[in-house]
């Protein structure tokens, strides 16, 4: 049965992230920072070759897919976009941090949601079909190898529902530029929804070496 690799990774820094505020439907490009910490990225470590790029269509994925992959017009998954933090969109988090709403809420004790954002049994959903368009298209197009840029929230909690070994999402948290590598086998995706989460990327030098010496062996 044939596996699939497809490589998630986390959108370049944004003048929100800077700020640390809750950046979900609102669009921002890259910051300098952003696009520089990606220039550094692709100078001191290696992104996997791949046959095909794919992006939440938000600016912050498009621009990142441009810089990591430049020979490739990213193919663009809506349901991969980031989720809506509704009430608390935009807003800084230390600023929430006397809010009890918000203290409800990062403790799940919240009952009703949060105003204007999306319910997380909708959003798990979304994401998942979103992960599942992909994995079609790959079979479809006979692709072994893509990449997909997308949000910290969006592989967090992929990776909290479809992982091995199982983390809870906050366990999964990545930084910039960066993210995992899953192991799509077709027949286990198809009966149980579960990938396997394989090596981080980019690849860092000592990965680059070690992957050339069993090369040679």
């Amino acid at each position: 049965m044939r596996t699939y690799k497809i490589y998630l990774i986390r959108h370049g820094l944004t003048q929100g992230n800077v700020e640390g505020r809750y950046i979900g439907r609102t669009d921002l490009s890259l910051c300098e920072d952003g696009i520089n910490e990606i220039k550094s990225l692709l100078n001191t470590s290696e992104y996997p070759n791949v046959g095909r790029v794919y992006s939440s269509p938000m600016l912050r994925c498009i621009e990142t897919a441009q810089l990591i992959y430049p020979g490739f017009t990213p193919t663009l998954i809506d349901n991969l976009r980031e989720y809506d933090f509704g009430e608390f969109e935009n807003k800084i988090i230390t600023d929430l941090m006397q809010d009890e709403k918000y203290m409800q809420w990062m403790e799940r004790s919240l009952k009703d949601g949060l105003k204007g954002a999306e319910k997380m049994p909708e959003f798990n959903q979304r994401i998942l079909s979103g992960l599942e368009e992909i994995i079609m298209d790959m079979m479809k197009s006979k692709i072994s190898d893509a990449a997909l840029i997308t949000h910290g929230g969006v592989i967090m909690q992929l990776l909290a529902m479809c992982g091995i070994p199982k983390r809870k999402p906050t366990e999964w948290v990545v930084g910039n530029g960066k993210g995992y590598t899953i192991l799509v086998n077709s027949s286990l995706w198809s009966n149980t929804k579960a990938v396997e989460v394989y090596t981080a990327v980019p690849y860092t030098n000592e990965l680059i070496e070690h992957k050339a010496e069993n090369e040679d062996e």
